[in-house]
């Protein structure tokens, strides 16, 4: 993977009261904050996906930890999204008032987990997110019957030669057999559409956090932000 040329961004800053601007009482304020969390997260999480441009063994594991969990987090604004649509009117109307691709971009999203959506990732989606957040359980019965997590993933990573990487320093070790292991609980690697699928869907999420934040930030009252534009944030 090559890294992507990095510049110099001029960046507005919106700057404001958080009190006054995401009321906690407002939940429209509350639905916004929770897509801000999660486009931070995916964004970062890509951000350092994007700086692994090697192949050493510590930045292949990297890569699948990241991915891991960009999984994970598909599924968890997945239900985010369709919780608060269904638990709070005042979201689902400020959803629905949207502009048609930000509307777009949020079916997409939510569409990655209902089976009767075109945009359906699988059901993958959530036993990864179980196992990718919680970790693998362990349970005698689930292993009796072949259902449990760790021991599928154990047995399909069986013939890999793997490492578990030592140092002198607390923190120096590498579990690298581990990091194998973890593959196994992603859908088949060999199948680059479902990545493809995952990709897309992540980058609809990011986009749906923005416009639907800056649909938020417009029916504002005047003077709840105080705009800076054009402020250099250097290289991010």
């Amino acid at each position: 993977m090559t890294q992507r040329a990095r510049h110099p961004r001029c960046m507005t800053v919106i700057r404001f009261t958080i009190g006054d601007a995401f009321p906690a009482t407002d939940p429209v304020a509350r639905f916004i904050t929770g897509l801000a969390m999660i486009s931070n997260d995916w964004l970062r999480s890509l951000d350092d996906m994007f700086r692994l441009d090697g192949d050493t063994p510590e930045e292949v594991g990297r890569r699948v930890s990241l991915f891991r969990r960009q999984a994970g987090l598909v599924y968890e604004a997945a239900a985010f999204i369709t919780d608060a649509r269904r638990m709070f009117p005042e979201a689902a109307s400020f959803i629905d008032g949207l502009e048609g691709e930000a509307r777009d971009d949020c079916e997409r999203v939510i569409g990655a987990v209902d089976s009767t959506s075109r945009h359906y990732l699988g059901d993958w989606l959530e036993q990864h997110r179980n196992v990718t957040h919680h970790y693998p359980r362990m349970h005698p019965a689930a292993v009796q019957h072949g259902q449990e997590e760790m021991a599928n993933a154990l047995a399909e990573a069986a013939d890999i030669e793997s490492t578990i990487d030592t140092g002198e320093r607390f923190g120096d070790a590498r579990f690298r057999f581990a990091d194998e292991v973890g593959v196994q609980l992603l859908p088949d690697l060999s199948d680059p559409g479902w990545v493809v699928a995952l990709r897309e869907t992540a980058m609809a999420l990011a986009d749906f956090a923005q416009r639907a934040a800056r649909g938020y930030l417009q029916s504002r009252p005047a003077g709840s932000f105080i705009v800076e534009p054009g402020t250099d944030h250097g290289t991010g």
